[in-house]
């Protein structure tokens, strides 16, 4: 197989997205490894609303942009499958100007791309499919090669009985260990995860008081004065039960003594 076949990536975003909390380089750099294995990237294109999305993805799209992906707004208006229509000419709009062999890779896990996929492989292009973990049959069967998108994508483990990289038949236009080659390239995916995990939040304090100690109720910071003496004034030191609360809004921090009637 010649490396120097063209490749193009087309992103179903909104079919298969990313936890919020991953890296956009890191993301994209999973799905670069499959890629380079069959060409260089001519096209890397993510379809989404973007009216939909996130105020939290901001910094995440930017992630994706500055790392070279094309983010397509597909805004959708009450429309439909806009998103799949939109990908599915720019996939024929590619293969126009491209003549086989050349690679496309579809990010996605709808069935209503299988007809276009066994169309595009029947005039010897091939289709490399990264898919969700659930996905029909019917498209799974018209791909080149399928790719399980947590194993590639996300590093995480697959199901014991589902081959995160599969070939549902041979092809011609691929070389027989194609299958090992890609599964390589992900041999040091969990030193570069793309999921990063969130830091827990630190301990806040649901009330603006709080009760004092068994401790700082008995400290012995009230006397009286006993009224029985004798001979040299003597003190007797009796404690008494004080509340102590903690106006957390004054910026000291002062402590307020409560004593009782």
């Amino acid at each position: 197989m010649s490396n120097y076949r063209k490749v193009a990536v087309f992103w179903d975003y909104e079919n298969c997205s990313p936890p919020l909390n991953s890296q956009g380089h890191a993301i994209v750099n999973g799905i670069q490894r499959i890629a380079h294995v069959f060409g260089h990237v001519t096209s890397f294109k993510a379809y989404l609303d973007i009216g939909l999305q996130s105020p939290k993805s901001v910094g995440f799209r930017s992630d994706l942009q500055s790392s070279g992906v094309s983010i397509t707004d597909c805004p959708h208006n009450g429309k439909k499958e806009v998103v799949d229509k939109m990908i599915l000419v720019d996939m024929l709009a590619f293969a126009i100007d491209n003549p086989s062999p050349a690679t496309i890779i579809l990010i996605a896990g709808d069935r209503d791309y299988a007809y276009a996929i066994s169309t595009l492989r029947l005039r010897q292009y091939n289709v490399i499919l990264i898919v969700p973990p659930t996905i029909s049959q019917s498209l799974e069967s018209q791909a080149s090669l399928v790719v399980d998108w947590n194993f590639a994508v996300l590093g995480k483990r697959t199901k014991a009985d589902t081959p995160p990289v599969r070939q549902p038949y041979p092809s011609r236009n691929l070389d027989g260990d194609i299958v090992e080659r890609v599964l390589r390239e992900f041999k040091e995916l969990d030193e570069d995860p793309a999921v990063t995990p969130t830091p827990p939040a630190p301990p806040t304090t649901s009330a603006h008081t709080r009760r004092a100690s068994a401790e700082e109720l008995f400290q012995p910071s009230v006397f009286e004065r006993s009224t029985a003496v004798s001979g040299d004034a003597a003190l007797t030191c009796t404690p008494k039960k004080i509340r102590v609360t903690v106006d957390t809004d004054c910026p000291r921090h002062q402590s307020r003594l409560s004593l009782p009637s």
